[in-house]
């Protein structure tokens, strides 16, 4: 997966949990719509069930995205199967079920590539780290998915165990040294918040080698970080990011 801008020719987008804007998020049905309308890769939350499955999910609790209740540690994947992902979002998507990781692998092949934060924390289990690199290997995954996540020594793990990998690293402030924490960690792609996304700081990346995502807020903003060398431009509504950009829809 090629992620710097200037490498792959054209404005790079990630789909926030999937076309989160438009469809429940983390859902097939959300990250069809982000492929649909445009989207690069797709951001992804991923923990594992009681009994070990690695599931799409961004809360440690089902109850604001299902008709269930309950943390997703403490639920198997048949429990949280019977529970229903969608009609929260709209009426339309009523029946919509909590994805495994290994259904969203197989249905994309590659087509949609995804960043996959993984929500470790704040247990830490390695678990979900070895699960989750078992499924990319079993679906030979490899060269369209990158791990994620805010805990840079579960990424570090991940990059002594995997060094080819590339790995995303994640932080919501403006670090004195983003490239040393980057190497640190064995990350490739930075995902900085778009009020600490500045020109300085995306130049040093750049002249690392590493590149840089952050949150497209709207078209105005979108110029902006084109101007100051941005790569991936991540948003909820697909639409408007690909709109903003230029990228044609598939469909």
């Amino acid at each position: 997966m090629e992620l710097l801008a200037s490498r792959a020719g054209r404005p790079l987008i990630s789909a926030h949990r999937g076309f989160a804007a438009a469809a429940p998020e983390n859902t097939l049905a959300a990250l069809d719509l982000a492929w649909r309308a445009g989207a690069t890769v797709a951001e992804i939350d991923v923990q594992l069930t009681r009994d070990g499955r690695v599931v799409l999910m961004h809360d440690r609790s089902v109850t604001r995205t299902t008709n269930g209740s309950g943390l997703v540690r403490d639920l198997t994947f048949r429990e949280l199967k019977a529970m229903d992902a969608g009609a929260w979002f709209d009426r339309k998507f009523a029946g919509e079920r909590v994805p495994a990781l290994a259904e969203v692998l197989d249905w994309s092949r590659g087509r949609l590539g995804f960043l996959i934060e993984l929500k470790n924390y704040p247990h830490r289990e390695m678990p979900l780290v070895e699960k989750t690199i078992a499924e990319i290997e079993a679906h030979g995954a490899q060269d369209y998915v990158v791990p994620a996540g805010f805990d840079h020594v579960t990424l570090a793990e991940i990059h002594r165990i995997r060094p080819q990998w590339p790995l995303e690293m994640i932080y919501i402030a403006r670090l004195a040294d983003p490239v040393h924490a980057a190497r640190a960690a064995g990350a490739t792609l930075i995902s900085l918040e778009p009020e600490f996304c500045l020109e300085p700081d995306v130049k040093a990346m750049h002249a690392a080698g590493l590149s840089v995502l952050t949150t497209l807020l709207n078209g105005e903003h979108a110029q902006e970080l084109l101007r100051i060398g941005v790569d991936v431009f991540e948003s909820d509504d697909v639409g408007m990011a690909a709109s903003a950009l230029g990228v044609s829809p598939r469909v």
